[in-house]
Protein backbone atom coordinates (compact mmCIF):
# COMPACT_ATOMS: atom_id res chain seq x y z
CA UNK A 1 0.00 0.00 0.00
CA UNK A 2 1.05 3.37 -0.51
CA UNK A 3 2.07 5.69 2.20
CA UNK A 4 -0.24 9.25 2.47
CA UNK A 5 2.18 11.69 1.54
CA UNK A 6 2.87 15.12 2.56
CA UNK A 7 0.90 17.30 -0.08
CA UNK A 8 1.00 21.28 1.50
CA UNK A 9 2.87 22.68 4.46
CA UNK A 10 1.92 26.03 5.95
CA UNK A 11 2.41 28.51 8.92
CA UNK A 12 1.12 30.64 10.79
CA UNK A 13 3.80 33.19 12.07
CA UNK A 14 1.33 35.77 13.99
CA UNK A 15 -1.90 34.17 15.47
CA UNK A 16 -4.85 34.55 14.08
CA UNK A 17 -3.55 36.18 11.07
CA UNK A 18 -3.01 34.32 7.76
CA UNK A 19 -0.07 31.90 7.07
CA UNK A 20 2.35 31.22 3.76
CA UNK A 21 2.08 28.05 2.36
CA UNK A 22 5.79 26.44 2.64
CA UNK A 23 8.75 24.13 0.76
CA UNK A 24 9.57 23.14 4.54
CA UNK A 25 8.81 22.89 7.95
CA UNK A 26 11.47 22.46 10.98
CA UNK A 27 9.84 20.80 13.51
CA UNK A 28 11.28 21.37 16.84
CA UNK A 29 10.07 19.88 20.66
CA UNK A 30 7.33 21.97 21.32
CA UNK A 31 6.79 24.35 18.54
CA UNK A 32 6.87 24.56 14.63
CA UNK A 33 9.61 26.96 13.70
CA UNK A 34 8.23 30.22 13.10
CA UNK A 35 4.71 29.40 13.89
CA UNK A 36 2.72 31.45 16.21
CA UNK A 37 6.06 33.30 16.93
CA UNK A 38 4.21 36.34 17.65
CA UNK A 39 0.29 37.28 18.79
CA UNK A 40 -1.52 40.74 18.74
CA UNK A 41 -1.98 41.70 22.66
CA UNK A 42 -4.63 43.97 23.72
CA UNK A 43 -3.01 46.91 25.75
CA UNK A 44 -6.86 47.40 27.89
CA UNK A 45 -6.74 43.94 28.87
CA UNK A 46 -3.23 42.09 28.45
CA UNK A 47 -5.17 39.76 26.56
CA UNK A 48 -4.26 37.93 23.52
CA UNK A 49 -6.31 38.96 20.85
CA UNK A 50 -7.90 36.19 18.28
CA UNK A 51 -10.07 35.91 14.87
CA UNK A 52 -12.66 34.36 17.44
CA UNK A 53 -13.25 37.42 18.52
CA UNK A 54 -12.25 39.71 16.11
CA UNK A 55 -12.28 38.21 12.82
CA UNK A 56 -10.14 41.04 10.90
CA UNK A 57 -7.28 39.63 11.79
CA UNK A 58 -7.81 36.91 9.25
CA UNK A 59 -7.64 39.66 6.88
CA UNK A 60 -3.62 40.18 7.38
CA UNK A 61 -1.48 37.55 6.14
CA UNK A 62 2.31 37.12 7.71
CA UNK A 63 5.54 36.06 6.25
CA UNK A 64 8.55 34.88 8.85
CA UNK A 65 12.08 35.96 7.86
CA UNK A 66 13.60 34.21 10.58
CA UNK A 67 13.39 35.71 13.94
CA UNK A 68 11.03 38.16 12.98
CA UNK A 69 7.88 38.43 10.51
CA UNK A 70 6.45 40.80 7.98
CA UNK A 71 2.50 41.69 8.31
CA UNK A 72 0.44 42.61 5.39
CA UNK A 73 -2.44 44.41 5.91
CA UNK A 74 -5.30 44.08 3.57
CA UNK A 75 -4.89 47.36 1.24
CA UNK A 76 -1.47 48.32 2.33
CA UNK A 77 0.99 48.63 4.11
CA UNK A 78 3.23 46.00 5.31
CA UNK A 79 5.02 46.13 8.68
CA UNK A 80 7.57 44.29 10.46
CA UNK A 81 7.59 43.06 13.88
CA UNK A 82 10.21 45.04 14.27
CA UNK A 83 9.55 47.78 12.74
CA UNK A 84 9.42 50.86 15.43
CA UNK A 85 6.02 51.79 14.60
CA UNK A 86 4.27 48.33 14.00
CA UNK A 87 2.39 48.35 17.19
CA UNK A 88 1.02 51.85 15.98
CA UNK A 89 -0.38 50.77 12.43
CA UNK A 90 -1.44 47.78 13.71
CA UNK A 91 -3.19 50.06 16.65
CA UNK A 92 -4.98 51.53 14.41
CA UNK A 93 -6.07 49.33 12.18
CA UNK A 94 -7.65 46.94 14.86
CA UNK A 95 -9.33 50.24 15.96
CA UNK A 96 -7.81 49.90 19.71
CA UNK A 97 -4.13 50.08 21.38
CA UNK A 98 -2.16 46.58 21.05
CA UNK A 99 1.14 45.28 20.96
CA UNK A 100 3.27 42.50 19.59
CA UNK A 101 4.10 39.44 21.77
CA UNK A 102 6.62 36.46 21.75
CA UNK A 103 6.09 33.59 24.03
CA UNK A 104 7.55 33.95 26.86
CA UNK A 105 7.56 30.91 29.09
CA UNK A 106 4.09 31.91 30.88
CA UNK A 107 0.87 31.53 30.12
CA UNK A 108 -1.51 34.21 28.69
CA UNK A 109 -5.50 34.32 28.57
CA UNK A 110 -7.18 34.64 25.44
CA UNK A 111 -10.80 36.17 25.26
CA UNK A 112 -12.96 34.41 22.73
CA UNK A 113 -16.26 33.46 21.85
CA UNK A 114 -17.43 30.34 22.80
CA UNK A 115 -19.93 29.25 20.11
CA UNK A 116 -21.11 31.75 17.48
CA UNK A 117 -20.91 35.23 17.69
CA UNK A 118 -24.26 35.42 16.05
CA UNK A 119 -25.69 32.94 17.91
CA UNK A 120 -25.68 31.57 21.00
CA UNK A 121 -22.39 32.31 21.79
CA UNK A 122 -20.67 33.35 25.42
CA UNK A 123 -17.37 35.35 25.98
CA UNK A 124 -15.14 33.26 27.75
CA UNK A 125 -11.13 33.04 28.45
CA UNK A 126 -8.60 30.25 28.57
CA UNK A 127 -5.14 30.04 29.13
CA UNK A 128 -2.76 29.39 26.21
CA UNK A 129 0.13 27.26 27.16
CA UNK A 130 3.28 29.00 28.69
CA UNK A 131 5.42 27.74 25.47
CA UNK A 132 3.42 28.93 23.03
CA UNK A 133 0.72 30.46 20.93
CA UNK A 134 -1.39 27.55 20.25
CA UNK A 135 -4.68 26.06 21.34
CA UNK A 136 -3.21 22.36 22.22
CA UNK A 137 -0.44 20.64 20.38
CA UNK A 138 1.99 22.62 18.13
CA UNK A 139 1.28 20.81 14.71
CA UNK A 140 -1.68 20.74 13.27
CA UNK A 141 -2.35 18.17 10.33
CA UNK A 142 -5.72 17.72 8.04
CA UNK A 143 -6.04 14.88 4.67
CA UNK A 144 -7.32 16.25 2.27
CA UNK A 145 -9.51 13.40 2.29
CA UNK A 146 -11.37 14.73 5.22
CA UNK A 147 -12.50 17.68 2.97
CA UNK A 148 -13.73 16.12 0.23
CA UNK A 149 -16.00 13.94 3.07
CA UNK A 150 -16.97 17.39 4.40
CA UNK A 151 -18.16 19.10 1.37
CA UNK A 152 -20.83 16.50 1.33
CA UNK A 153 -21.43 17.83 4.68
CA UNK A 154 -22.41 21.67 3.56
CA UNK A 155 -22.07 21.02 -0.77
CA UNK A 156 -22.71 24.84 -1.22
CA UNK A 157 -19.69 26.14 1.16
CA UNK A 158 -16.60 26.81 0.45
CA UNK A 159 -13.93 24.45 2.23
CA UNK A 160 -11.25 26.11 1.57
CA UNK A 161 -8.57 24.86 3.82
CA UNK A 162 -7.51 28.18 4.88
CA UNK A 163 -10.65 27.76 7.25
CA UNK A 164 -8.49 25.35 9.17
CA UNK A 165 -5.55 26.19 9.39
CA UNK A 166 -3.40 23.06 9.21
CA UNK A 167 0.55 23.33 9.25
CA UNK A 168 0.59 19.62 7.56
CA UNK A 169 -1.96 18.77 4.69
CA UNK A 170 -1.93 14.72 3.43
CA UNK A 171 -2.42 13.75 -0.05
CA UNK A 172 -5.05 11.05 0.29
CA UNK A 173 -4.06 7.09 0.15
CA UNK A 174 -5.73 4.55 -1.57
CA UNK A 175 -9.02 3.46 -0.59
CA UNK A 176 -9.80 2.01 2.02
CA UNK A 177 -10.86 -2.18 3.20
CA UNK A 178 -13.94 -1.15 5.07
CA UNK A 179 -13.70 -5.09 6.15
CA UNK A 180 -10.14 -4.41 7.67
CA UNK A 181 -9.71 -5.07 11.05
CA UNK A 182 -7.87 -2.51 11.73
CA UNK A 183 -9.74 -0.15 9.85
CA UNK A 184 -9.97 3.51 10.57
CA UNK A 185 -12.48 6.11 9.30
CA UNK A 186 -11.47 7.19 5.35
CA UNK A 187 -11.85 10.64 5.97
CA UNK A 188 -9.03 10.59 7.83
CA UNK A 189 -6.36 8.93 6.37
CA UNK A 190 -3.25 9.36 7.33
CA UNK A 191 -4.27 11.66 10.40
CA UNK A 192 -4.07 8.67 12.65
CA UNK A 193 -5.61 7.71 16.12
CA UNK A 194 -4.98 9.45 19.66
CA UNK A 195 -2.02 8.15 20.93
CA UNK A 196 -0.12 6.98 17.33
CA UNK A 197 2.86 7.67 16.26
CA UNK A 198 3.65 9.33 12.88
CA UNK A 199 6.91 9.61 11.13
CA UNK A 200 6.95 12.65 8.56
CA UNK A 201 10.39 12.75 6.87
CA UNK A 202 12.78 12.59 9.67
CA UNK A 203 10.56 14.18 12.49
CA UNK A 204 7.91 11.55 14.81
CA UNK A 205 4.56 13.02 16.04
CA UNK A 206 2.12 12.06 18.11
CA UNK A 207 -1.32 12.52 17.36
CA UNK A 208 -2.36 14.30 20.82
CA UNK A 209 -6.06 14.75 20.24
CA UNK A 210 -8.49 15.53 17.46
CA UNK A 211 -9.28 18.79 16.51
CA UNK A 212 -12.47 20.37 18.17
CA UNK A 213 -13.50 22.81 15.87
CA UNK A 214 -14.96 26.22 16.84
CA UNK A 215 -16.14 29.61 15.63
CA UNK A 216 -12.87 29.91 13.73
CA UNK A 217 -13.89 27.84 10.76
CA UNK A 218 -16.82 29.92 9.70
CA UNK A 219 -15.28 33.46 10.27
CA UNK A 220 -14.68 35.52 7.07
CA UNK A 221 -10.90 35.90 5.87
CA UNK A 222 -9.76 36.89 2.10
CA UNK A 223 -12.04 35.58 -0.67
CA UNK A 224 -14.21 33.44 1.95
CA UNK A 225 -17.34 34.80 3.06
CA UNK A 226 -18.44 34.07 6.85
CA UNK A 227 -20.81 30.95 6.77
CA UNK A 228 -21.86 29.20 10.01
CA UNK A 229 -22.89 26.06 8.28
CA UNK A 230 -19.65 25.00 7.92
CA UNK A 231 -18.86 25.07 12.08
CA UNK A 232 -22.75 23.74 12.69
CA UNK A 233 -22.40 20.73 9.76
CA UNK A 234 -19.04 19.50 11.55
CA UNK A 235 -20.69 19.65 14.75
CA UNK A 236 -23.62 17.46 13.23
CA UNK A 237 -21.43 14.76 11.51
CA UNK A 238 -18.65 14.50 13.97
CA UNK A 239 -19.37 16.41 17.50
CA UNK A 240 -17.08 19.09 15.87
CA UNK A 241 -13.97 17.12 15.79
CA UNK A 242 -12.03 17.74 12.29
CA UNK A 243 -8.70 16.84 11.97
CA UNK A 244 -5.83 16.10 14.73
CA UNK A 245 -2.98 17.47 16.84
CA UNK A 246 0.41 16.15 17.36
CA UNK A 247 3.65 16.60 19.49
CA UNK A 248 6.85 16.60 18.17
CA UNK A 249 8.18 13.32 19.94
CA UNK A 250 11.89 13.68 17.37
CA UNK A 251 12.51 16.69 15.77
CA UNK A 252 13.33 17.16 12.25
CA UNK A 253 12.43 18.88 8.83
CA UNK A 254 9.10 18.23 6.96
CA UNK A 255 9.24 18.89 3.21
CA UNK A 256 6.54 18.46 0.76
CA UNK A 257 6.44 14.78 -1.01
CA UNK A 258 7.83 13.39 2.16
CA UNK A 259 6.04 10.35 2.56
CA UNK A 260 3.79 9.67 6.43
CA UNK A 261 5.11 6.08 7.45
CA UNK A 262 1.82 5.23 10.14
CA UNK A 263 1.08 2.25 12.56
CA UNK A 264 -0.73 -0.34 11.61
CA UNK A 265 -3.49 0.58 12.37
CA UNK A 266 -3.88 3.17 10.25
CA UNK A 267 -2.29 1.14 7.27
CA UNK A 268 -4.79 -1.65 7.82
CA UNK A 269 -7.40 1.27 6.47
CA UNK A 270 -5.45 1.67 3.27
CA UNK A 271 -4.65 5.23 4.34
CA UNK A 272 -1.07 3.96 4.63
Amino acid sequence: MNAPAVAELWRYPVKSMGGEQVAELMLDRGVVAGDRAFAVVAVATGRVLTAKRVPRLLDATARWLGGEAEIALPGGPSVRTDDPDAEAVLGRWLGQPVRLERPAGHAVTVEEYQGDPDGSAELATFDLPAWGFVDDSPVHLLSRDSLRTAKSWHPGGDWDLRRFRPNIVLAPGPAADPAGPAAVPAARSGEGEVGDELRIGQAVLEVTSLCHRCVMVSQPQRGLPKDREVLRSIIRETGAMFGTYAAVLRPGPVRCGDPVTVPVAVQADGAG
